[in-house]
Protein backbone atom coordinates (compact mmCIF):
# COMPACT_ATOMS: atom_id res chain seq x y z
CA UNK A 1 0.00 0.00 0.00
CA UNK A 2 2.84 2.37 0.91
CA UNK A 3 4.55 1.71 -2.42
CA UNK A 4 1.32 2.50 -4.28
CA UNK A 5 0.91 5.77 -2.39
CA UNK A 6 4.52 6.76 -3.07
CA UNK A 7 4.12 5.96 -6.78
CA UNK A 8 0.90 7.97 -6.93
CA UNK A 9 2.56 10.90 -5.19
CA UNK A 10 5.52 10.79 -7.55
CA UNK A 11 3.19 10.65 -10.56
CA UNK A 12 1.24 13.63 -9.25
CA UNK A 13 4.46 15.59 -8.75
CA UNK A 14 5.58 14.72 -12.29
CA UNK A 15 2.24 15.92 -13.71
CA UNK A 16 2.43 19.19 -11.75
CA UNK A 17 6.02 19.81 -12.85
CA UNK A 18 5.17 19.05 -16.49
CA UNK A 19 2.16 21.38 -16.34
CA UNK A 20 4.40 24.17 -15.08
CA UNK A 21 7.41 23.58 -17.31
CA UNK A 22 6.11 22.57 -20.75
CA UNK A 23 4.27 25.85 -21.49
CA UNK A 24 7.23 27.90 -20.19
CA UNK A 25 9.66 25.94 -22.39
CA UNK A 26 7.38 26.53 -25.37
CA UNK A 27 7.16 30.24 -24.63
CA UNK A 28 10.93 30.65 -24.38
CA UNK A 29 11.50 28.66 -27.57
CA UNK A 30 9.07 30.84 -29.53
CA UNK A 31 10.59 34.02 -28.13
CA UNK A 32 14.03 32.87 -29.30
CA UNK A 33 12.68 32.00 -32.76
CA UNK A 34 11.01 35.38 -33.12
CA UNK A 35 14.08 37.33 -32.03
CA UNK A 36 16.82 35.31 -33.75
CA UNK A 37 17.34 38.23 -36.16
CA UNK A 38 16.96 40.89 -33.46
CA UNK A 39 14.14 42.71 -31.71
CA UNK A 40 12.15 41.77 -28.65
CA UNK A 41 9.22 39.42 -28.10
CA UNK A 42 6.92 38.14 -25.38
CA UNK A 43 4.91 34.91 -25.65
CA UNK A 44 2.29 33.61 -23.18
CA UNK A 45 0.66 30.18 -23.60
CA UNK A 46 -2.30 28.80 -21.68
CA UNK A 47 -2.81 25.05 -22.06
CA UNK A 48 -4.23 22.23 -19.95
CA UNK A 49 -3.12 19.54 -19.89
CA UNK A 50 0.31 20.78 -20.90
CA UNK A 51 1.05 17.76 -23.11
CA UNK A 52 -1.44 19.14 -25.68
CA UNK A 53 1.20 21.70 -26.58
CA UNK A 54 3.36 18.98 -28.08
CA UNK A 55 0.66 18.70 -30.79
CA UNK A 56 0.45 22.47 -31.36
CA UNK A 57 -2.75 22.40 -29.32
CA UNK A 58 -3.67 24.78 -26.52
CA UNK A 59 -6.24 27.09 -24.97
CA UNK A 60 -4.67 30.46 -25.77
CA UNK A 61 -1.53 31.93 -27.28
CA UNK A 62 -0.65 35.59 -26.86
CA UNK A 63 2.32 37.14 -28.68
CA UNK A 64 3.76 40.64 -28.57
CA UNK A 65 6.88 41.79 -30.38
CA UNK A 66 8.67 44.65 -32.10
CA UNK A 67 11.63 45.33 -34.39
CA UNK A 68 11.82 41.71 -35.55
CA UNK A 69 13.31 40.33 -38.75
CA UNK A 70 10.98 37.66 -40.13
CA UNK A 71 11.84 35.85 -43.34
CA UNK A 72 9.15 35.36 -45.97
CA UNK A 73 8.94 32.24 -48.11
CA UNK A 74 7.87 32.65 -51.73
CA UNK A 75 6.01 29.35 -51.36
CA UNK A 76 3.71 30.86 -48.77
CA UNK A 77 2.43 28.77 -45.88
CA UNK A 78 -0.43 28.16 -43.52
CA UNK A 79 -1.28 28.66 -39.90
CA UNK A 80 -0.99 25.05 -38.72
CA UNK A 81 1.19 26.22 -35.82
CA UNK A 82 -1.78 28.24 -34.53
CA UNK A 83 -4.84 26.30 -35.67
CA UNK A 84 -4.94 24.11 -32.55
CA UNK A 85 -5.30 27.04 -30.13
CA UNK A 86 -8.75 28.08 -28.97
CA UNK A 87 -7.73 31.74 -28.93
CA UNK A 88 -5.00 33.50 -30.91
CA UNK A 89 -3.89 37.04 -30.06
CA UNK A 90 -0.81 38.33 -31.90
CA UNK A 91 0.33 41.93 -32.15
CA UNK A 92 3.70 42.81 -33.71
CA UNK A 93 5.11 46.27 -34.37
CA UNK A 94 7.89 47.68 -36.53
CA UNK A 95 9.28 44.58 -38.22
CA UNK A 96 10.44 43.55 -41.67
CA UNK A 97 9.34 40.56 -43.73
CA UNK A 98 10.09 40.10 -47.42
CA UNK A 99 9.65 43.43 -49.25
CA UNK A 100 7.41 44.88 -46.52
CA UNK A 101 8.26 47.17 -43.62
CA UNK A 102 5.42 46.43 -41.21
CA UNK A 103 4.35 49.20 -38.87
CA UNK A 104 1.49 47.29 -37.25
CA UNK A 105 0.38 43.67 -37.55
CA UNK A 106 -2.52 41.98 -35.75
CA UNK A 107 -3.69 38.39 -36.11
CA UNK A 108 -6.55 37.20 -33.92
CA UNK A 109 -9.01 34.32 -33.75
CA UNK A 110 -11.53 33.05 -31.23
CA UNK A 111 -12.84 29.50 -31.42
CA UNK A 112 -13.69 28.25 -34.89
CA UNK A 113 -14.07 31.73 -36.38
CA UNK A 114 -11.78 32.82 -39.24
CA UNK A 115 -8.54 34.59 -38.41
CA UNK A 116 -8.77 38.38 -38.57
CA UNK A 117 -5.62 40.03 -39.88
CA UNK A 118 -4.91 43.74 -39.93
CA UNK A 119 -1.64 45.17 -41.19
CA UNK A 120 -0.25 48.60 -41.99
CA UNK A 121 3.05 48.69 -43.86
CA UNK A 122 5.13 50.32 -46.56
CA UNK A 123 7.06 48.95 -49.52
CA UNK A 124 8.55 50.17 -52.79
CA UNK A 125 8.35 49.11 -56.40
CA UNK A 126 12.00 48.11 -56.37
CA UNK A 127 11.52 45.94 -53.26
CA UNK A 128 8.48 44.23 -54.79
CA UNK A 129 10.30 43.59 -58.05
CA UNK A 130 13.33 42.16 -56.22
CA UNK A 131 11.10 39.84 -54.23
CA UNK A 132 9.41 38.46 -57.35
CA UNK A 133 6.58 39.54 -59.61
CA UNK A 134 5.41 35.94 -60.09
CA UNK A 135 4.84 35.51 -56.36
CA UNK A 136 2.86 38.75 -56.18
CA UNK A 137 1.09 38.07 -59.45
CA UNK A 138 -1.90 40.39 -59.08
CA UNK A 139 0.49 43.31 -58.57
CA UNK A 140 1.92 43.02 -62.07
CA UNK A 141 0.57 46.37 -63.28
CA UNK A 142 1.96 48.10 -60.19
CA UNK A 143 5.37 46.48 -60.56
CA UNK A 144 5.62 47.56 -64.16
CA UNK A 145 4.88 51.14 -63.18
CA UNK A 146 6.86 51.75 -60.02
CA UNK A 147 9.90 49.55 -60.54
CA UNK A 148 11.16 52.02 -63.12
CA UNK A 149 13.57 54.75 -62.02
CA UNK A 150 13.17 57.18 -60.42
CA UNK A 151 9.97 55.78 -58.89
CA UNK A 152 11.37 52.37 -57.97
CA UNK A 153 12.73 53.50 -54.61
CA UNK A 154 9.66 55.47 -53.65
CA UNK A 155 7.72 54.12 -50.65
CA UNK A 156 4.05 53.20 -50.97
CA UNK A 157 1.50 52.49 -48.23
CA UNK A 158 0.19 48.97 -47.73
CA UNK A 159 -3.07 48.45 -45.87
CA UNK A 160 -4.66 45.03 -45.31
CA UNK A 161 -7.73 43.98 -43.33
CA UNK A 162 -8.98 40.48 -44.11
CA UNK A 163 -10.49 37.33 -42.69
CA UNK A 164 -8.28 34.30 -43.32
CA UNK A 165 -9.26 30.64 -43.30
CA UNK A 166 -6.73 27.87 -42.78
CA UNK A 167 -7.47 25.02 -45.19
CA UNK A 168 -5.31 21.91 -45.42
CA UNK A 169 -2.21 23.75 -44.25
CA UNK A 170 -2.75 26.69 -46.62
CA UNK A 171 -4.36 30.10 -46.21
CA UNK A 172 -7.32 31.50 -48.12
CA UNK A 173 -8.86 34.97 -47.92
CA UNK A 174 -12.46 34.56 -46.75
CA UNK A 175 -13.42 38.24 -46.90
CA UNK A 176 -11.97 41.73 -46.88
CA UNK A 177 -8.98 42.96 -48.81
CA UNK A 178 -6.27 45.56 -48.99
CA UNK A 179 -4.29 47.81 -51.25
CA UNK A 180 -0.78 48.78 -52.22
CA UNK A 181 -0.75 52.32 -53.58
CA UNK A 182 -4.38 51.82 -54.59
CA UNK A 183 -3.88 48.42 -56.28
CA UNK A 184 -5.48 45.22 -54.88
CA UNK A 185 -3.22 43.55 -52.35
CA UNK A 186 -3.84 40.09 -53.82
CA UNK A 187 -1.88 37.31 -52.09
CA UNK A 188 -0.02 39.60 -49.70
CA UNK A 189 -2.10 38.87 -46.56
CA UNK A 190 -1.50 35.08 -46.58
CA UNK A 191 2.21 35.61 -47.27
CA UNK A 192 2.69 37.94 -44.29
CA UNK A 193 0.53 35.86 -41.93
CA UNK A 194 2.28 32.66 -43.02
CA UNK A 195 5.71 34.22 -42.43
CA UNK A 196 4.77 35.08 -38.84
CA UNK A 197 3.20 31.65 -38.22
CA UNK A 198 6.36 29.81 -39.30
CA UNK A 199 8.22 31.49 -36.43
CA UNK A 200 5.59 30.13 -34.05
CA UNK A 201 6.16 26.45 -34.80
CA UNK A 202 7.11 25.08 -31.41
CA UNK A 203 8.41 21.73 -32.63
CA UNK A 204 10.98 23.24 -35.05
Amino acid sequence: MTIVLIAAALLLIAVIVAQALIPRIGERRLERRLTESGGEAFVAIDVFPATRLLRHDGDRIRVRGRELGIGMSKQGGGLSALDGFGEVDIVLMDFVTGPFEIEEFELTRVGSSPYVMRSVATTSGAALADYGGETLGSLGPLLGLVAQAPLGGRSFPVSVEVELESRDGLLAVASGGGTIAGYPAGPIAPLIAGAVARRLEISH
